[in-house]
């Protein structure tokens, strides 16, 4: 609740603002209206009651039009793709899921997983009736789970009911729990885009969660701080590789609150990367007398 509250008076000045211009332009109406009709209608246009009903009117406008967003998305500079940060279910959203996973490919944990409220709980759930042997046994078709340990970013596609998984190995399995790093983190995301972009033949929309912020969870990273990186390594990959028509960044909400996530800092952020990301362009260095050889120099640099 605090927090819904403070991303409305966030948004403060701007309803004051559309409110207040909503009033002048309605006051303006009426004036104008009274002086073409020589005030005949100055009993109607100026009577407490339809300004007190036009008063709400204009103030429910306003909040409308200013209601915090959960949903926002942009284009990348020069290219044809979009970032979407959505706030919601993961499940929910058109395209293929991206779902965190050990570096075994062990989808019980001892009888962890279905004790959680993680990803792969809920695609085991809801996409394979709660038999989680039926998705161990789809993973095998796909890569040799016998010779386990499986490298951080290692990705195996799934499909259940017409809908495609990507998952994505970042993390290691320790006695049925699971554990990982910073550096998996980052590692996982870049081969993640390189296989999507390269192995994958489906790139329309692909959703990946927050990964490595809940169970398995790294210490010194945050939610936040996940979110840009996401955004930031996603973007980088980007500049050379055709990924997906749009990626979208889902927030469950139970995680604004648990992360203190500021939503409105996101939407900043994510704009400003989208629009400002550096491209440097490289060219063959001539070569010269005592000089060194280099294989290329830098062209170019574009933000």
């Amino acid at each position: 609740m605090k927090y819904t509250i403070q991303r409305w008076l966030y948004n403060f000045k701007s309803i004051v603002t559309n409110f207040v211009t909503g009033i002048g332009l309605f006051w303006l109406l009426v004036e104008m209206a009274s002086y073409s009709t020589e005030g005949k209608i100055d009993a109607y246009t100026k009577s407490v009651c339809l300004f007190v009903t036009s008063f709400i009117f204009i103030l429910i406008i306003a909040l409308v039009k200013n209601k915090p967003k959960t949903v926002f998305s942009y284009k990348l500079r020069d290219k044809d793709n979009f970032m979407e940060i959505k706030v919601g279910d993961a499940f929910k959203n058109s395209g293929s899921l991206v779902i965190p996973i050990n570096n075994h490919f062990d989808v019980s944990l001892g009888g962890n997983v279905k004790k959680s409220k993680s990803l792969q709980s809920k695609l085991i759930t809801e996409f394979y009736s709660g038999k989680e042997e039926h998705l161990a046994t789809d993973i095998s078709e796909k890569i040799d789970t016998s010779l386990s340990p499986h490298d951080i970013g290692t990705t195996v596609e799934v499909e259940q009911n017409g809908k495609l998984f990507y998952l994505l190995v970042n993390s290691k399995k320790r006695n049925n729990r699971v554990e990982s790093s910073v550096d998996d983190f980052l590692l996982s995301l870049s081969k993640l885009w390189t296989y999507i972009a390269l192995e994958s033949g489906r790139n329309s929309v692909v959703t990946i969660p927050l990964i490595s912020t809940n169970h398995g969870r790294i210490t010194n990273i945050n939610r936040t701080t996940a979110i840009k990186e996401i955004i930031e390594s996603y973007i980088d990959t980007s500049k050379s590789l055709n990924i997906a028509d749009k990626l979208i960044i889902s927030i469950q909400p139970d995680d604004l609150k648990k992360g203190n996530i500021d939503l409105d800092e996101i939407d900043d952020f994510l704009k400003f990367s989208c629009m400002h990301y550096k491209i440097t362009t490289f060219s063959d260095k001539p070569e010269g007398e005592g000089e060194e050889i280099s294989a290329s120099v830098v062209e170019n640099i574009e933000r």
